[in-house]
């Protein structure tokens, strides 16, 4: 697949599956969220059009319904698998639960995870000037530091969910969701 074609799937990939609003650090629900059968509606025709097909579908499945506050289904899809994405996606999920420790744990699975690296590479560009210092302290030389984000989470969670800094959490999690996905259809 070409550079082109792989931006345009990806393109494709969060037209479907994008929100006005980037998820909550914690479970939601929130506004806007597509339903589980819509969900599965729209990623089966996803699929469908890959040439040559990926045998990430059910990872892609999981994160849609992440994105959009289907823990539970999520959980379902990622549990049993020991692959690296399927730990990101676990950690992610624990993440938001709240539940930090087993976030740690998940992300320990899945330390050298390319999506770390596409994270980091990109994060400056996903985010405005006065949110990349923000950033950086999420970041470790060439790769996204998961632990960190992890624990800004958890400190989040004591402090106004309307907040700036909440905000710009919200941000990075939209784009380690972006990354997870760019990686899932590479």
């Amino acid at each position: 697949m070409t550079q082109r074609s792989r931006d345009s799937v990806l393109a494709e990939f969060w037209q479907q599956f994008g929100t006005a609003e980037p998820p909550e650090l914690t479970s939601g629900p929130r506004p806007g969220v597509l339903d589980r059968r819509t969900i599965s509606q729209r990623i089966d025709a996803f699929l469908a059009k890959l040439t040559p097909p990926t045998d990430s579908a059910a990872l892609l499945r999981a994160a849609a319904l992440l994105y959009h506050d289907h823990q539970d289904d999520a959980h379902d899809l990622v549990s049993d698998r020991t692959d690296i994405s399927a730990a990101f996606l676990h950690g992610i999920l624990h993440r938001r639960e709240p539940d930090y420790w087993n976030a740690k744990y998940w992300f320990r699975q899945c330390e050298l995870h390319p999506a770390h690296s596409i994270l980091a590479a990109r994060l400056e560009t996903w985010l405005n000037p006065q949110e990349v210092a923000a950033a950086r302290a999420l970041t470790l030389p060439g790769t996204f530091d998961p632990f960190a984000f992890v624990d800004a989470c958890d400190t989040s969670s004591r402090i106004d969910s309307r907040s700036p800094e909440v905000a710009i959490l919200r941000k990075i999690q939209h784009a380690e969701f972006e990354a997870i996905v760019q990686h899932l259809l590479a």
